[in-house]
């Protein structure tokens, strides 16, 4: 009997510490599983994979930027104050068109007062395959609405020393990290010629000028149309800010010019353009023309990624309407983006 009751008592015993632990951690809940940020509570913002789902499911907002890594310098406040409302932004770093559109989507569902998306595309990403996603550990465990499986976040030591971290946070008197802070890179890199062209080596040049192969084309269509104007067809009272991000000409150099690609490249770009312009709630834009930006190598820190001043640029073009695509004017920009960068002494950049 004693052995029973021993027994017994360390079973109950253990349950209220499992119970207990478990609460702690939903109370508390620093990844917005279960609800929004308590108010006074200084929660940290800075893991997205874990964070981005619980922001569009029990955030209040009416705007999402959205994106991956060009999308992380974007700031909130500057967003609020050109197109009015209340935004929030949800960046992946090395995201692709499928993860983006999943957490999209999620938004749609959650919160029916959404009307306006900011969203890059990167153009580097068009040819993926529709289902690609390019992150190993992806906690689908918080996305996929099975209670059952929240044993994973709720039981988790990691997770509950973060909710220590908040609540200490709170009591030394921080706040909570603002959208314009959440994954904002600026402060982590130098930019210019000199740190761009230290984080890649120049390629051979091919004498292969390469055509958009069918398979390509589908491929593109089929990854286009799941991830981004589908969304933007069912969803007719959402506006749809999409850009291409706007590459250095050192991408232009590297991938495009020195591969043999640029009748490729234009013909992927009209492509997708094409598809895009057929959904009337997409506002495209595109700056691959603003040479200035693109050719002047203190904007960015690697071949692509721009920093926060051209985000904020970025914010005012497409507000203004600068940069947008119509059936009109679409192949007037092609042309100028194949005189341009087909004519441009590449070579001078290195010296």
């Amino acid at each position: 009997m004693k052995a029973k009751v021993w027994f017994g008592c360390a079973i109950s015993g253990t349950l209220l510490l499992l119970a207990a632990f478990a609460g702690y951690i939903i109370t508390v809940d620093p990844f917005f599983h279960y609800h929004g940020p308590l108010e006074g509570v200084a929660y940290t913002l800075d893991n997205s994979r874990y964070q981005n789902d619980g922001i569009v499911r029990h955030f209040s907002y009416d705007t999402l930027i959205t994106g991956t890594s060009m999308i992380s310098n974007f700031k909130t406040s500057e967003c609020d104050a050109l197109f009015g409302g209340v935004s929030i932004k949800t960046p992946f770093h090395g995201g692709t068109f499928r993860e983006v559109n999943d957490n999209l989507e999620a938004a749609i569902r959650a919160n029916p007062e959404l009307r306006t998306v900011i969203r890059c595309l990167d153009q580097g990403n068009f040819t993926q395959d529709k289902d690609y996603v390019n992150y190993e550990g992806i906690p689908y465990y918080l996305y996929d609405r099975n209670p059952f499986n929240d044993t994973e976040y709720i039981l988790n030591k990691n997770v509950f020393i973060l909710s220590d971290n908040v609540l200490v946070d709170t009591a030394m008197g921080k706040r909570m990290t603002t959208f314009d802070e959440y994954m904002n890179w600026q402060g982590e890199y130098a930019f210019g010629k000199e740190a761009v062209l230290a984080t890649y080596t120049r390629p051979e040049r091919s004498v292969y000028k390469e055509p958009l192969a069918e398979v390509e084309r589908e491929q593109t269509l089929e990854n286009i149309r799941q991830n981004v104007t589908d969304v933007a067809r069912e969803n007719p009272d959402i506006t749809f800010y999409y850009y291409f991000s706007p590459y250095s000409i050192c991408y232009w150099d590297v991938y495009i010019m020195q591969q043999g690609k640029l009748d490729w490249y234009m013909e992927l770009q009209e492509l997708v353009i094409n598809e895009l312009l057929d959904c009337e709630n997409i506002r495209l834009f595109a700056y691959d023309d603003h040479t200035d930006l693109t050719c002047n190598l203190d904007n960015y820190q690697d071949q692509m990624h721009y920093s926060e001043e051209i985000n904020s640029q970025l914010l005012r073009w497409m507000r203004e309407g600068t940069g947008r695509l119509t059936r009109e004017n679409y192949p007037a920009y092609l042309k100028r983006l194949y005189e341009f960068y087909g004519a441009y002494d590449y070579d001078s950049i290195y010296k």
